[in-house]
């Protein structure tokens, strides 16, 4: 690769565009605008916001190409109309088929910590306090559930079929999280019975919405702390999903141990997660996503695939 200014600046600038986006969201212009569109005036009265700046960030909108921009007399009403492009409307609005709001405000809580990131490399400490999305801050917590339920709606259908649970009846979805994935689950294999474990607040928002899932009969809850509290035993399948990079090499080894005398002779786990290559610098969203758990967490980090192989070998579980 070959670096130009007009690369380099881009890169510099890179958090504009993310930036108008979170504003987007936070404000509420996809809700006002799906459907039919508006104009900005309409917008702008919608989300009780100045009307010349509703204008602007509706136009950079436009310019990310997230709006189309309607000149007037392109409809009936001879109107200048903004739109949601349709291929953007599935993942931003709440009647979509891959609705990420939720993802992107949970975002927003994750962007002043960025500005930090410098004095978290000079102290060794996170930029934000440990566990204030894991029940601390019972507001931030539920934003963190909901935006995991949204982001792995999105993710399903491609993760899906590589979580193969034929002839397994019994699972534990550790650190589940919102319950998303266990909820495919269950509808795709009609006999699982599955056991969700996460600690209380994040079970809390797990329960509403299993409990308006047609599979909740078969679903139970157990609240606790994976790496403190003994995990449930007599499970053929375990999920370890998206949980992972909360871990350091130590913590990641004694919390596979426990996993793996959760399960039954035979029985099969699921780790999924963010990976990095050998050399830790690919893909480059995995090591900027190792940043951002530096940021959030004393110890998280994105492991290298060879080395959680390594790991999971050490405890007892053998490939294939």
């Amino acid at each position: 690769m070959s670096w130009t200014i007009d690369r380099l600046t881009e890169l510099a600038t890179g958090y504009w565009q993310s930036s108008a986006l979170a504003a987007a969201v936070e404000l509420g212009v996809f809700e006002a605008l799906e459907g039919k569109g508006g104009t900005a005036d309409e917008v702008a009265a919608k989300l009780n916001a100045s009307q010349r700046h509703t204008g602007e960030l509706l136009d950079t909108l436009a310019s990310l190409e997230l709006l189309e921009k309607l000149p007037a007399g392109a409809d009936a009403s001879g109107r200048i109309v903004y739109r949601i492009r349709p291929s953007a409307a599935q993942f931003l609005t709440r009647t979509g088929s891959h609705c990420i709001l939720d993802a992107l405000r949970y975002n927003i809580d994750l962007y002043p910590l960025w500005g930090c990131l410098a004095e978290a490399v000079k102290t060794g400490s996170p930029a934000m306090p440990p566990g204030a999305h894991l029940g601390d801050d019972p507001a931030r917590t539920r934003r963190f559930a909901m935006g995991m339920h949204s982001r792995a709606l999105a993710m399903a259908p491609a993760l899906i079929p590589s979580l193969d649970m034929t002839g397994r009846a019994k699972l534990l979805d550790v650190a589940a999280g919102p319950g998303t994935f266990s909820t495919f689950l269950a509808d795709k294999y009609s006999a699982l019975h599955i056991t969700l474990f996460d600690l209380p607040p994040v079970l809390d928002v797990a329960k509403e919405l299993v409990a308006e899932h047609r599979s909740a009969a078969r679903f139970n809850f157990q609240p606790g702390n994976y790496r403190i509290d003994d995990l449930p035993t007599g499970f053929d399948a375990l999920l370890y999903c998206g949980a992972l990079h909360q871990e350091n090499p130590t913590s990641a080894a004694a919390v596979l141990k426990k996993m793996h005398t959760a399960l039954k002779p035979g029985g099969r786990i699921f780790v999924v997660d963010m990976m990095l290559q050998m050399d830790r610098t690919k893909p480059a969203f995995s090591a900027l996503f190792s940043v951002n758990m530096m940021l959030t967490s004393p110890e998280g980090r994105v492991f290298s695939e060879d080395h959680i192989r390594q790991i999971l070998a050490d405890v007892g579980f053998v490939d294939g």
